[in-house]
């Protein structure tokens, strides 16, 4: 009988270890899928801008860096809004633990983040800094556009003061990217009497419809002697219909500050970029996911990046 109670006795201390350790790595567990799961939704208007593809690399190094999950996608197209909303809701339905969002369209921006608000799930808007109306968001991380399309008409005005410039502006799709860019720098333009903006038409921020669309301004005033990309695929766009059309000394300048241009101002064929450092600019919009996502308060909603000018004479400075 002592024996059989002994036998008892170590079979259920054995037991409770056994369910001790079981629990124990239960909880390790846990803890180690809790971080695993949480996932940030890190949504571009699309992939095909250079841009983007930077924005995308510094946001992967800093989720990697803080061991979270980087959920990219993007609709094919820029202009594909309602392919953006869907990309939301989907994430939404997954659970998604923080959305990093940039779309050129206000009133999608809008009601993409009225959904994430809906679902109590935070939001970083990147590569702007314009407030979403009647949503709330967790912070704005990006460039000032105006600022950014003021310094393209000073850098202009100061450089080639004794040049009469004779600008064809190429836009963006409509929205406020478009709005922003453009009007900083017709603002600031006209305190530049050697600047004259003679023609303005829409390129939808691609290059090939750039090269299109420049050489058709050219066509029509042989005057332009210059074009202001509001982004850098249309500036490389331009900057092929002003050799093709054999303008000489040809001004050509974007924004964006992308690799790519960097690499074509050093060769001379783009003249100047406005420097927006998307890579930093993606790091700090997960940064910010990430802070949301722990619940930390924001004393400044503006996470704004500084930009520069970049030509021929400072982009070794830029080009890494």
């Amino acid at each position: 009988m002592k024996n059989w109670r002994s036998v008892l006795k170590k079979a259920s201390i054995l037991f409770a270890a056994t369910l001790m350790v079981g629990s124990l790595a239960a909880c390790g567990k846990s803890s180690s899928s809790a971080t695993k799961e949480k996932t940030i939704t890190f949504l571009p208007p699309a992939m095909v801008s250079p841009f983007y593809k930077s924005t995308i690399e510094g946001a992967k190094q800093e989720a990697k860096a803080q061991g979270y999950k980087l959920d990219v996608l993007a609709p094919q197209k820029e202009d594909d809004y309602e392919g953006l909303l869907k990309i939301v809701e989907d994430s939404l339905s997954k659970s998604t633990n923080a959305i990093a969002i940039c779309t050129t369209d206000d009133k999608t921006m809008a009601a993409a983040v009225k959904k994430a608000n809906r679902d109590k799930v935070p939001v970083v808007v990147f590569n702007s800094l314009s407030k979403v109306k009647g949503a709330k968001v967790y912070s704005y991380v990006g460039y000032d556009q105006a600022k950014a399309g003021a310094s393209v008409a000073k850098w202009m005005g100061t450089k080639y003061a004794d040049r009469t410039l004779n600008v064809g502006i190429l836009e963006g799709l409509p929205g406020v990217f478009t709005q922003n860019r453009e009007g900083g720098f017709v603002t600031a333009a006209k305190k530049y009497k050697n600047i004259n903006i003679v023609s303005k038409q829409s390129a939808n921020w691609d290059r090939g419809k750039a090269l299109d669309v420049a050489t058709n301004m050219y066509q029509g005033n042989k005057k332009i002697n210059a074009f202001y990309g509001l982004s850098d695929e249309m500036a490389i766009g331009a900057a092929s219909a002003a050799k093709q059309a054999g303008i000489k000394n040809a001004i050509t300048i974007g924004i964006d500050g992308n690799p790519n241009t960097l690499e074509s101002i050093k060769k001379g064929n783009v003249t100047g970029s406005v420097y927006t450092n998307p890579k930093l600019m993606g790091k700090r919009a997960v940064k910010d996911a990430i802070k949301a996502i722990k619940g930390e308060k924001k004393a400044n909603k503006i996470n704004e990046v500084p930009t520069v000018v970049v030509d021929k004479s400072n982009v070794n400075k830029y080009i890494k």
